[in-house]
């Protein structure tokens, strides 16, 4: 199961409030307590407003762009998946992350962008597909066959690192030209 995108989110729960909001401005015409109604007056109750451009605009989470650069790489034609992760929950299983991204190898090193949310916890997960069958191939005891890696070049036991040792959290003074590096194994 995929996650939803945060800003996506965002923009529903928005359109569901403004949705409200305009059942509620249709129910703004009240009838009076008593008498016939054609006879009274209506009574126009005070109207909330809907919120502004600028306080939803707040509420969305700042992106921002940053490199990076994989190395170790096997030398040849291939896909590397990187998959991100905003939670722990599905780490470090790319079809459970809520950004995957391919990017084309034929190095042992590869750069590439991603967008990613300012201030709050990622981390990020790796794999080569050499035999292009487009998940990390194991040997017969389970290990992986694949080069594999993770943010903070975090690495677990007899496993996969936790999600907290490979969390990034990046700020909004960080140096945009220097790429954060991941090595694969």
């Amino acid at each position: 199961m995929k996650r939803m995108n945060p800003v996506v989110a965002l923009l529903i729960i928005t359109a569901l409030a403004s949705g409200f909001l305009l059942l509620q401005d249709s129910m703004l015409l009240q009838p009076p307590e008593s008498g016939p109604m054609w006879q009274q007056p209506l009574t126009l109750l005070p109207k909330t407003l809907p919120p502004t451009v600028d306080s939803v605009a707040s509420a969305i989470p700042v992106a921002q762009e940053v490199a990076f650069s994989v190395k170790g790489l096997n030398p040849r034609a291939s896909s590397v998946y990187v998959a991100v992760f905003e939670a722990e929950a599905g780490f470090p299983y790319p079809e459970l992350s809520s950004q995957t991204t391919v990017v084309s190898a034929t190095e042992e090193q590869v750069r590439f962008w991603l967008t990613l949310p300012q201030n709050q916890p990622v981390a990020i997960a790796i794999f080569q597909d050499i035999d292009g069958n487009g998940k990390l191939s194991k040997n017969a005891i389970g290990i992986p066959a694949e080069p594999y890696g993770f943010s903070n070049n975090a690495r677990g036991l007899l496993g996969p690192p936790a999600f907290s040792q490979a969390v990034l959290i990046i700020r909004a003074d960080r140096d945009l030209v220097k790429p954060i590096e991941i090595k694969v194994r």
